[in-house]
């Protein structure tokens, strides 16, 4: 019983022999998914899924009704598989106090999830979360999901397209991640699309142009690019594109600071002799190392000055954007433009 990830889970699956407590978290939510739904597969029968397996939403339930079910005897001798998605545990200390008794004594028939999906479940940051991680591990085992490296994610686009009769490069692999994100799901969608168009070929950095979905990350990096060599047209069109899809004005705001904030670190770790590498393990950009390549391409034209103002307009307009009731489209077009001339050194007070 203790803290494991995802190659002892593998493990359990294959070898049949489970806890009879889990806590899943992590940033990775393809791979949650699917592991609780493993677990699930490999506890409930089928046949007396109705009556074996309990889904709560933590959310709407309380604490003390869900721990009132796990003394359910099993059907047919099965499993009682109780899954809780989602429980706030910052609800109340006395919740803290009634989930640990409980752990101490789980029922040999009963199978305890406690599964974060959507609410982030931070340890290192929440002492009453640590506090429920540390029962859970004595219990059972509490489950790291994290985000993949780069290189992991490389691996998993290039078996997945041999797998379906196709070949990819690492490099176009990397590309991809480039160009779609670094989520599982949707890199194995876009790996199932581009193999069945590469119909048993190569799937090029032409073929992933035309038919990979950008995620919003790379189509506001193509903006911010733009902004760098201040190309105004282009940022502009892209711009249009966004609000064009219903993207908020917020969230777009936010990845455009975030491509400075990446450029910033790179530079400031340059000038002290740094590698990237160094930054990437600092502010954990597992599985998005592209990032830390791209910002230090795109930032050699600019001064660490020219970052410090630009981060400082982009501060400026996140305000703007969420306290005041104004055209949010105009806000974000006034940011532009001062980035814009920012990067031309162009005075504009």
């Amino acid at each position: 019983m203790a803290e494991i990830g995802e190659r002892e889970l593998k493990q359990q699956l294959k070898s049949g022999e489970f806890f009879n407590a889990y806590l899943i978290y992590g940033e990775e939510n393809y791979l949650k998914e699917y592991y609780v739904n493993q677990l699930k597969k490999k506890n409930v029968e089928p046949a007396f899924e109705t009556f074996n397996y309990h889904y709560y939403n933590g959310k709407d339930t309380p604490l003390n009704d869900i721990l009132k079910d796990a003394d359910i005897l099993p059907l047919m001798g099965g499993c009682n598989f109780m899954l809780v998605c989602d429980y706030p545990i910052d609800k109340s200390a006395g919740d803290i106090e009634l989930l640990k008794d409980f752990l101490k004594d789980v029922p040999q028939t009963t199978m305890f999830v406690f599964w974060y999906d959507s609410l982030e479940f931070n340890p290192l940051k929440n002492s009453k979360m640590k506090s429920v991680l540390s029962a859970f591990s004595k219990a059972g085992a509490a489950v790291l999901l994290d985000r993949r490296t780069e290189a992991e994610l490389v691996k998993l686009i290039v078996n997945g397209c041999k797998k379906r009769s196709a070949t990819i490069s690492q490099d176009n692999a990397r590309y991809l991640i480039s160009v779609s994100g670094s989520d599982i799901k949707t890199l194995l969608n876009e790996t199932e699309k581009l193999s069945a168009n590469a119909d048993g070929g190569e799937i090029t950095k032409e073929i992933i142009n035309s038919l990979a979905v950008k995620c919003l990350q790379a189509r506001v990096y193509d903006l911010s690019k733009s902004l760098m060599k201040g190309d105004y047209e282009s940022a502009y069109s892209v711009l249009d594109t966004l609000v064009a899809m219903e993207e908020e004005p917020v969230n777009i705001l936010s990845v455009i600071s975030g491509c400075y904030v990446d450029m910033y670190r790179v530079k400031c770790a340059s000038i002290a002799g740094m590698p990237a590498e160094d930054v990437g393990n600092y502010y954990n950009y597992k599985g998005r190392d592209f990032v830390l390549r791209n910002a230090m391409r795109d930032c050699a034209s600019m001064s660490v000055d020219q970052l410090r103002k630009s981060l400082d307009v982009l501060m400026q307009s996140d305000n703007i954007l969420k306290s005041s009731a104004v055209d949010k489209k105009l806000v974000l077009e006034e940011a532009m433009v001062k980035l814009l001339l920012i990067s031309k050194e162009v005075q504009y007070d």
